[in-house]
This record gives structure tokens, sequence and C-alpha cells, in this order.
């Protein structure tokens, strides 16, 4: 016994009182916490505890689980649906030919370009059938095959040096370009299809060509090509042979050629044709003899080589370094 138990024992029932009336107290609390959903558990709560507490939500507020689902369901059936539309006009642009467009009119009503078909109709009814045909490489096989004519270039890419020389031959001033396009082409041929609307045209394409030229012919600047947001071209663009080939007679400040004549434009003005004028006769048959064909001794694998006369050309060439 303590001595202020001996000396005063209501002061120590006074005390028992107080304290079993406080733990009364925090028992009371507990209980009614308990009751609002705070018990124990809380106090000590882990994230792992949360996809339990989130079942025991959806299963004791059955209306919210319909709302959610009713949700869910108007956003997938949304998405649904915005899908398969564009899946219907991807399959209707993907099954068009893909050398006729279809348009419309200011009226609304439809329209077919079919110029890219008439060009090569063109090529096949209305010359030689040795001509030889530069265009660029993009278009080789349907000049190829419904044009029936050799082509400079087509899609099997693999010669980089050789597509750099047809791009050179494209972006030079007319008379430069001549000077290699005589030696290996009879006629050559344009994608204009800006002036029917349609901006992906060679013009378009000139600052690759001239990038790709620049990457084997180091006096071809490539950044000096190009047309700017307001249509204008650069210097270098508007003394270029395509430039030329191009915009005569349609931009004001193209002066006549000297070295082409045009021979074919498309009903829609989307393919110009033109006669390349002073051939060297003696290069087009050194490779229609086939002399330029250096096979080995098989005979299986014959690689072709330029005419002797753009020797002093191709001595500018550096192998393009992948």
């Amino acid at each position: 016994r303590t001595v202020m138990e001996a000396i005063d024992p209501e002061r120590k029932r006074a005390a028992e009182q107080a304290a079993a009336k406080a733990k009364e107290d925090v028992s009371r609390a507990a209980r009614r916490a308990e009751k609002k959903g705070f018990g124990k558990s809380t106090k000590h709560f882990r994230i792992s505890d949360t996809p339990a507490y989130i079942t025991k939500w959806f299963r004791d507020n059955p209306d919210a689980r319909k709302a959610i689902a009713a949700i869910v369901f108007a956003v997938c059936f949304s998405i649904g649906t915005s899908f398969l539309n564009r899946c219907w006009i991807m399959a209707k642009g993907m099954s068009e030919p893909s050398i006729m467009l279809r348009a419309r009119n200011r009226d609304g009503s439809i329209v077919v370009l079919d110029d890219f078909r008439e060009s090569y109709w063109w090529l096949r009814d209305n010359t030689p059938e040795d001509a030889r045909v530069m265009a660029w490489w993009d278009y080789g096989y349907q000049i190829n095959g419904l044009g029936n004519r050799t082509t400079v270039a087509d899609g099997n890419t693999w010669n980089h040096e050789h597509i750099a020389l047809l791009g050179k031959c494209l972006v030079s001033p007319e008379l430069e370009g001549h000077h290699i396009v005589r030696h290996l082409a009879d006629y050559v041929l344009v994608w204009t299809t800006r002036f029917a609307g349609f901006h992906g045209d060679d013009l378009a394409k000139a600052p690759h060509m001239a990038r790709i030229a620049g990457s084997v012919y180091k006096d071809v600047h490539p950044t000096d090509f190009y047309v700017d947001e307001m249509g204008r071209p650069s210097d270098y663009m508007r003394q270029s042979l395509l430039y030329r080939l191009h915009s005569y007679g349609k931009a004001a400040d193209v002066e006549p050629l000297e070295k082409y004549e045009e021979v074919f434009q498309s009903k829609n003005s989307m393919v110009r044709i033109w006669k390349v004028l002073e051939v060297d006769e003696e290069s087009k048959e050194y490779v229609r003899s086939g002399a330029n064909r250096q096979c080995d001794a098989g005979g299986w694998y014959c690689p072709g080589v330029y005419p002797e006369a753009l020797e002093d050309v191709l001595k500018g060439k550096v192998d393009y370094q992948q």
C-alpha cells in the first residue's frame, strides 16, 4: 500500500472510478466507429485490400453497377461505330483502281479522272516500240505495264547512284540536263496533278529528287530546291528542267523550252509528255545492240553500263555510302 492509500482511501476510490469511466467512453466510441465502417480494420489499411473494398462496394450498390455498365457500353458502342464507319471509308478508297481517281465537281457530281491510263496508252499507241521514257521512278512499272515502253527507272531502286543520275537530270537547268537526257531517253513524262487539284505531283517531289541527286553529285545543292508556302519556286527550282517541263504554259514566268517538244497533255492536265530533241542516236544504238551489257563467263549476270558520252558526268559522282 502507498502512503496516499493509507492516508486518503476516498481519494483512491475517486481515481479508480474516473479511470473506469474513461475506459467505458473509449469502448463506446470504438463501437460507434465500427458501426459506421471505421472499425479497427481501417487503422491498418493496406493497398492490397483495395480489391476487396471495391468488390464490397459494388456488391452493396447495385444501382452504381448498372450506371457504370451503361456508361461502358455507350463508350464502346460509340468507338465501335466510328471504327466501323472508318473501315468502310478506307475499304472504298483502297478498292479504287490505283491509276484512276474519283473526285467530285462543284455541283457534287462524281467524276473519274483517267489521265494516267490515258497517258500510258498514248505512249503505247503513239511512240516507237523501242522508245525510252524518262520519268521519276514512282511511275516506272505503270509505264512498263500499261504503256509497254522501256523506262529509265522503276520501283526497283536498289541502284541508288542510278536514281541519283535521274534526279540530276531533272533538277539541273534545261541545257545541262539535256546533255544527259539525250543519251538516255526519247521522251520525258511528268506528273502535273496540281493543275487538277492534287498537289502530290513531281514538283512536290522535287526536293526529294534533289536530296538523292545531291547525295551522289555534290554539285547539286538540295536546300536550294523548294517551293515556298505561297507557291513560289526558288531560283534554282525555277531554272530546273523539271519545273520548266511541269509549268510551261501554266506559269507566266516560264519561257519556251529549247530541247524539248510537248507532244501530249492529258485531259485534266495531270500528265505531260515531252519529246526529247537531238537524241544521240549513237548512244541509243549502243544500248539497243546490247553492247552495253557486260556479262560474266556464264552469261547469267549482265549488268549494263552507260554510254561512253556520259563518262565526264559520271566522273563527278561519289558512290553513296549507306
